[in-house]
């Protein structure tokens, strides 16, 4: 899928490398558009099946969190998490969050 300007953003909001499947061993982590909503989310997925994890416009957002979930940071996961709902967007309770890492 082409990049486009999500949530009315004069920048792209994201970019074909932020949403290509990231593979933990907690699971995979992986941004998607989500058309319906215009704005992108942040989906965990193991064998319990696949949740969604926090919605932002900008994809790069949604990313950060998955960098810092990747390297199990629990101080800058929980800073993007603050961040991405002090911008508008929704997430997760990051006990649930934290808990994935952990």
């Amino acid at each position: 899928m082409p990049s486009r300007n999500i949530g009315g953003s004069l920048l792209p909001s994201s970019e074909p490398r932020i949403r290509k499947p990231v593979e933990t061993p907690f699971g995979t982590l992986q941004v998607k558009v989500i058309d319906q909503l215009d704005t992108h989310g942040l989906f965990h997925k193991d064998d319990r099946g696949e949740r969604l994890l926090a919605e932002h416009p900008n994809g790069y957002s949604c990313h950060e969190l998955l960098l810092r979930m990747q390297k199990r940071d629990v101080r800058a996961t929980t800073e993007q998490v603050n961040y991405i709902l002090d911008c508008g967007g929704t997430a997760r309770r990051i006990e649930h969050i934290l808990s994935i890492i952990t």
